[in-house]
């Protein structure tokens, strides 16, 4: 029976729950957007000392090339992608250099599952593609063309886990008692115009995300957009 894409994902990031703070602060340390940092989730499954097929390793399987050229030791008496602090600073690394190379988030998250070449080959098919038009027009793997929708759909459900949590009953919460702070008038020369608050993006509580993710999670409206910095 074909598990519940929802259910693994919270057990994954029930996994996750102790590597994440940490993560989120090295990843935007670096300067990248911080639910990069939900990317060991389908990676590693938050496993530190998750091997794969071909040799990668650690919660963010690196291979041991890719390791050593973002800056990590790896021989038979230390292997630098087993440690979560180091990995992550190496991972943010490639990402921001996969980043800074296609100029856009997707392409940059794909490259890092099938390979530069793999991505470089297929834009030379299709110069200025994205993502998602070489992923419609098959010229990516089916692996990697799902592998794009698979991180969205797991930031989704993350965010909506993380909005939806119950909060404690507002009788059950104390606060002390204390006198409101002195209001203060606003200088006479202030002339500035009052801003409307943004509303806030509603999310639904009710559960209902799909089994397995799909190409059509494009608009989940996850913002990846890069800061100035990269």
């Amino acid at each position: 029976m074909r598990r519940d894409f929802a259910q693994d994902t919270r057990e994954t990031m029930a996994r996750g729950a102790r590597y994440l703070p940490e993560l989120r602060q090295l990843v935007t340390d670096a300067g990248l957007p911080p639910s990069l940092a939900l990317l060991p989730a389908i990676e590693s499954g938050f496993e530190p000392q998750a091997r794969g097929r071909f040799g990668e390793l650690g919660l963010w399987q690196l291979r041991a090339a890719t390791a050593r050229r973002f800056g990590l030791v790896v021989d038979p008496r230390r292997d630098d992608r087993t440690d979560p602090a180091r990995s992550t600073r190496a991972a943010a690394r490639y990402l921001r250099f996969l980043h800074r190379h296609y100029g856009d988030w997707p392409l940059a998250i794909a490259a890092y599952n099938a390979g530069e070449g793999r991505i470089d080959r297929a834009l030379a098919r299709t110069p200025h593609a994205s993502f998602w038009d070489l992923a419609a027009s098959g010229r990516l793997p089916r692996k990697s063309r799902d592998y794009v929708p698979h991180f969205l759909a797991v930031v989704r459900l993350n965010e909506r886990t993380v909005a939806c949590a119950p909060r404690p009953a507002a009788a059950q919460v104390h606060v002390a008692d204390a006198a409101p702070p002195p209001r203060r008038s606003a200088p006479i020369h202030a002339t500035a115009t009052p801003v409307a608050a943004r509303p806030a993006a509603a999310v639904h509580c009710d559960g209902s995300l799909p089994r397995t993710p799909s190409l059509r999670s494009r608009e989940t409206g996850i913002a990846l957009a890069a800061p100035s910095t990269l």
